[in-house]
């Protein structure tokens, strides 16, 4: 597949923004959750707590300490992703692509009430409306807004207008309804449009059920609501949940080397898309990864890597256990959103909705050439992905006991689409 993938600084011309909440670790389900979030394992929602603001400022001395990391810590060890990982450099492709690609959708944001938004027009039903008139369910629409939607949000001001809410805040009414709430624009269900779009085949085209209409976005609407919840995934690194520049372990991952094994070894070595948090602090940007190449991989000594990471000295500082180390940078492909009015099958028309980050790090080798860890150099230091996921199977649920799974994959199913 050959074509011209544009840069990431231009991907917020596709789509809104996303994303919230705190750390886990691996094999997880993933609940019906308010928010562009990573899966959260449904035992410990109570004890999950979201802290929105920066941490106290570190000391030089535990600075020091975190910097200095022998390789990937426990949370972000490769081998959460997959047991059969190969770790030696030289083996892995330099470059990878998915044997299916992940179709573009949408996070269908909290602030236009989830998919209760009509976004064909507003005599014409929602993705929520017309699957309560196909099935013959009442109240989807509450139900669906209480968990996903304007309902679902307590607390924050009272508005009529979008500009009595401030930057990055939109003012979210229901339908009919003249004062909302104040909400953050990044708030959806991107954590359930991601694997997805993974998971499931892209419907083709528009069908009629039970005298009811769907459109494509109605359809990629309903199966990304389904994939809130019965999710199991495998996770790796810990949830940043700093606004600023974070000095803590959870926002220092995902560790270089981490991330280099896994991108290879499911995408350059198996064709298998995966889901990334594109950044590192407090917002959360879920995207499948659809590709990558390495476009520069060189041998440095333990000085020129020092320079790079901000330290001096001829001894390498970060990883005792180096033997080797290698300068690389890497193009990373992921998939970008796509509205609702993109009413069509998109998947052959990828590009224009593909998006490239540029990575740049430090690879820490042991004596027989096998990746133990690694730094991030450059822009990468603040700019790389926070945390790392595979979808691996998905369960027949009902969302908020009234969008069932199986429901949605039939009506898939009819379109083309689904698994």
């Amino acid at each position: 597949m050959s074509f011209k993938i544009p840069s990431s600084s231009s991907a917020g011309r596709l789509a809104d923004r996303l994303t919230l909440r705190a750390a886990l670790l691996l094999g997880l389900l993933a609940p019906a959750l308010p928010g562009c979030d990573e899966p959260l394992d449904e035992s410990d929602i109570d004890e999950v707590a979201v802290d929105e603001v920066d941490e106290p400022a570190l000391t030089e001395e535990q600075e020091e300490a975190l910097l200095y990391r022998e390789g990937w810590s426990q949370a972000d060890d490769p081998r959460l992703l997959s047991k059969d990982f190969n770790f030696e450099l030289d083996e892995l492709p330099r470059s990878g692509w998915a044997d299916r690609t992940p179709w573009p959708g949408y996070y269908w944001p909290t602030y236009n009430d989830s998919i209760n938004y009509r976004w064909a027009g507003s005599n014409i039903r929602s993705p929520a409306e017309k699957y309560g008139a196909a099935f013959g369910r009442s109240g989807v629409g509450t139900v669906i807004s209480n968990r996903f939607g304007v309902g679902s949000i307590g607390g924050t001001k009272r508005c009529r207008y979008d500009s009595e809410c401030g930057g990055g805040r939109m003012c979210g009414r229901r339908r009919g309804e003249s004062r909302g709430r104040c909400i953050e624009t990044w708030m959806g269900i991107c954590h359930a449009w991601a694997p997805a779009a993974i998971m499931e085949r892209e419907p083709k085209k528009g069908i009629t059920f039970n005298g009811v209409r769907f459109e494509i976005s109605d359809l990629k609407a309903l199966i990304s609501l389904a994939y809130t919840e019965g999710l199991s995934v495998r996770f790796m690194s810990l949830r940043c949940n700093s606004v600023g520049w974070p000095g803590s372990q959870a926002c220092k991952d995902t560790n270089a080397g981490s991330f280099h094994v896994a991108l290879t070894n499911l995408l350059g070595s198996r064709g298998e898309s995966f889901v990334f948090d594109r950044t590192y602090d407090r917002e959360v940007w879920n995207h499948p990864v659809v590709g990558y190449k390495v476009t520069r991989d060189e041998q440095v000594s333990a000085s020129t890597a020092n320079s790079m990471l901000g330290r001096g000295g001829s001894k390498y500082r970060f990883n005792p256990k180096a033997a080797e180390l290698r300068r690389v940078r890497t193009e990373v492909y992921w998939i970008n959103e796509a509205g609702p009015g993109y009413n069509q099958q998109l998947v052959d028309n990828v590009a224009t909705f593909t998006f490239t980050e540029r990575y740049d790090y430090i690879l820490e080798l042991d004596s027989v050439g096998r990746i133990i860890g690694g730094e991030w150099i450059g822009g990468s230091k603040r700019r790389h992905p926070d945390f790392v996921w595979r979808p691996m199977t998905k369960k027949n649920t009902t969302v908020a006991g009234v969008v069932n799974y199986g429901e949605v994959e039939q009506l898939m199913q009819a379109a083309g689409g689904g698994r």
